[in-house]
Formats: structure tokens, sequence, C-alpha cells
């Protein structure tokens, strides 16, 4: 799954995770990285995402802006401090800087078709809900897993 975020003056980010934790590349100030090997996404996801730009043109042309961001990540993984790379720590950016627009879109994932497991059934999502949740009988009112679920005692007094 590839995960961009806005950050600071509405910048975009690719999220990357290192072994040093979770990093943001500035993907307009990194995208010179790819030259030469890649300029059609190079000059796709400079062109669509300076200044801010929507992400609506990202997903429209996803076919060749993946490819660009794949290969952002990769060198992220390989040479972290690669002169060209512009990254920085998650926790050191200003996610979705204040804009005029409160309702706008501050994170994307994007997850392709391969990447996901599809269980018609919803019964691999129920035996992990399960295995994740206290033992029965216990009370308790500490959350598990996705905050959702809460066990309380099934015993009468």
């Amino acid at each position: 799954m590839i995960k961009l975020v806005r950050f600071d003056d509405r910048r975009t980010g690719l999220v990357v995770q290192l072994p040093t934790g979770l990093h943001v590349i500035d993907v307009v100030a990194s995208v010179s990285v790819l030259l030469p090997e890649d300029p059609i996404s190079n000059g796709l996801l400079n062109g669509i995402l300076k200044d801010g730009g929507s992400w609506a043109p990202l997903v429209e042309h996803w076919e060749r802006v993946r490819i660009g961001l794949g290969r952002l990540s990769r060198l992220a993984s390989i040479a972290p401090d690669h002169p060209r790379l512009v990254m920085r720590p998650f926790d050191r950016i200003h996610v979705a800087s204040p804009t005029s627009n409160s309702k706008s879109i501050a994170t994307l994932g994007i997850a392709e078709v391969n990447e996901i497991a599809f269980d018609p059934t919803g019964r691999e999502a129920m035996a992990r809900q399960f295995a994740e949740a206290p033992a029965a009988g216990r009370v308790t009112d500490e959350p598990v897993a996705d905050e959702r679920i809460l066990t309380l005692d099934d015993h009468r007094k």
C-alpha cells in the first residue's frame, strides 16, 4: 500500500517505513532523483503535485505515477542519505497544515487489487477479531484491537 500525506504548506509526502521509524519523502522536492530513469512519472508527479495540486489526477494517472512513487520508496530504503532525496521523520512534519478548507483530505492510502486479500465470508476478519478479544467472563474496559470491542462479564450475580 502506498500512503500519501499532505504536510506543511500543502506539500505531498510519501510515507515510508525505515529501520529508524516512519519518514516522509517530499515528493516534488525529491522527484529529480528519478531522472533520467523515469522522465514520464517524474513529469507527471511534478506537474500533478506541485503547488499542492489535487490528488484526483494522481489517481487518474496511477499506472504511470505508481512507478515513480515506488522508485522513491525503494531508494529511501536503500539509500536514505541520498543527496537529492528530501526526507524527514514523520513526527517532525505538520500533517495537513491549516487551510481555508477544514474538510480537505490530509492522507490518502492507495492499495492495488493484488495487495488485498478478499474473503467473501468475512471469516478471517472475525477470527482475528475474536483472537484479539480478552478471555470470556473477564470484565474489562481496556480497548482491544480497534477499540470497538468491549467484553463484559456474562454471569449474573
